[in-house]
């Protein structure tokens, strides 16, 4: 019974051990994981990676144009020990011209054959860096608010009192005639009117006899 449940667990278990061996043979040790690639690069760059790859007798971390028709390599370090995820070097890209390149991270082994990866990377010292579209929101429109603008008001002169006029005497006109004049000419006007009367009706009676 005790073998029978030993077997039932070793053929659950193949399955899982089988993907594990074939995940093990698939993934390489070998890798550049810094920087990534299509990475735009100036100045000094950290590269990092991995080597410890078994069999391992050297390596080479290289540099070249993208596209390489001529499979041209230029070396920026070679290792005799393999390593761990680390930084495998610091490359200066100043000296080199802007434009697409590729990094190679290469092992040789025991048996003679080797293993590599490469990354595509863009070198930019002169060019400045690309800036990013940022769009900016719409504002919606708002009415314009007139604010009057302010004045001052000149004070009033305060009003001055203006001197009235002395009224000037004239002269006596010597043609005038006083109120007491008046009245004595106008008395003997009716004395000469009521005197003719009398003398009318005088000579009137005396006609008649």
């Amino acid at each position: 019974m005790l073998n029978l449940l030993v077997r039932l667990m070793n053929i659950r278990l193949l399955p899982l051990i089988v993907l594990l061996l074939i995940a093990a043979q698939d993934s390489s040790p070998v890798a550049i994981t810094g920087p990534a690639a299509g990475d735009v690069l100036r100045g000094e760059v950290t590269v990092i990676g991995r080597t410890d790859v078994p069999g391992f007798v050297f390596a080479r971390l290289d540099f070249g144009y993208a596209p390489n028709p001529t499979d041209t390599w230029f070396n920026i370090r070679t290792f005799s020990e393999p390593a761990a995820e680390s930084t495998l070097a610091v490359w200066d890209t100043a000296p080199i011209t802007d434009g697409e390149y590729a990094l190679r991270l290469r092992v040789t082994l025991e048996d003679g054959t080797f293993q590599e990866v490469i990354v595509p990377v863009k070198i930019m010292n002169d060019a400045p860096l690309p800036t990013p579209t940022v769009i900016a929101p719409t504002a919606t429109p708002e009415t314009a608010v007139q604010v009057p603008t302010p004045f001052l008001l000149a004070a009033s002169p305060t009003p001055t009192d203006l001197p009235r006029p002395t009224p000037t005497m004239l002269a006596t006109n010597p043609a005038s005639l006083g109120q007491n004049q008046i009245y004595l000419s106008f008395g003997r006007g009716a004395l000469v009117i009521l005197g003719l009367f009398s003398l009318a009706g005088l000579i009137l009676r005396i006609r008649r006899y």
